[in-house]
């Protein structure tokens, strides 16, 4: 990873995670102290990941809940994907599950973002919020350094991730928060039961179905948009010859709601 990042402020603060109660069915998941210190981002102004990463044994007494929100500090203004990840890696997120794109516009305030469909959470793997930028500069907020290096993930392409304060620069921790609930808006709610896709895996023509399709979004594992295709009407046949090899998230609005699936193009 290169090491061209700019740090517009620094100062010196212990914090720890936390699980904050907000009502008894939902907590927010969160590393920061609430104190917003500085904006990092690549001197070029490219786009990088970040995120924080919640282990097995931080969510072990939330069985069955689902992850329904996030909020993230808004300082500077740029567009970017919100993307979740769920797996047992220790080296940076691998088995993306969700995503959406969001925007912020500078208001120096917690900017809140609610998850179309909500993900449910697996409570034996690590839970990743990460977030990205499609465009501006010094896009990662930061506050002072909770002392857990889960709270500073980073990334230049979303594949090959790090402790951030081993890439030249001090330790921060991300202000990046996650609400759950165990009484959010379920998948089936939204009538995921009947959406699909064929084959599984794919390797010439996708095959989309489910009720009053308006559009279907195709991510791969960094939370790249690399297909869009508008539709009305309940089927929808994508062209993937053209895919790399490997998992993709297929994102299905219909007039009811968001549907995510998960598809291997070969």
């Amino acid at each position: 990873m290169k090491k061209f990042f700019t740090i517009l402020a620094l100062m010196l603060f212990m914090a720890s995670f936390n699980v904050n109660a907000q009502e008894r069915d939902e907590f927010w998941l969160e590393y920061d102290n609430g104190e917003f210190l500085t904006d990092i981002g690549l001197l070029s102004g490219e786009p990088i990941y970040w995120g924080n990463m919640f282990t097995p044994s931080q969510l072990a007494s939330f069985n069955g809940y689902q992850l329904t929100q996030v909020k993230i500090w808004d300082h500077t203004p740029y567009n970017g994907y919100l993307i979740i990840y769920q797996d047992n890696s220790t080296t940076g997120p691998l088995d993306m599950v969700y995503t959406q794109q969001y925007s912020v516009a500078g208001t120096n305030d917690w900017t809140e973002i609610k998850l179309d469909t909500p993900v449910v959470l697996d409570v034996t793997k690590n839970l990743w919020i990460t977030f990205n930028n499609t465009d501006g500069q010094f896009t990662i907020p930061a506050a002072d350094d909770c002392g857990d290096a889960n709270s500073r993930w980073i990334s230049e392409d979303g594949r090959e991730w790090s402790d951030a304060s081993t890439v030249g620069m001090p330790p921060f921790t991300w202000l990046i928060r996650g609400l759950i609930s165990n009484d959010g808006v379920s998948v089936v709610e939204l009538g995921a039961e009947n959406a699909q896709i064929h084959p599984n895996p794919a390797t010439s023509v996708l095959n989309v179905s489910a009720n009053n399709i308006l559009n279907v979004s195709i991510f791969d594992l960094t939370g790249r948009e690399v297909g869009r295709h508008e539709a009305m009407g309940n089927e929808v046949a994508i062209d993937v010859a053209g895919y790399q090899s490997g998992l993709y998230l297929v994102r299905i609005e219909t007039e009811a709601g968001i549907i995510v699936k998960k598809v291997a193009i070969q």
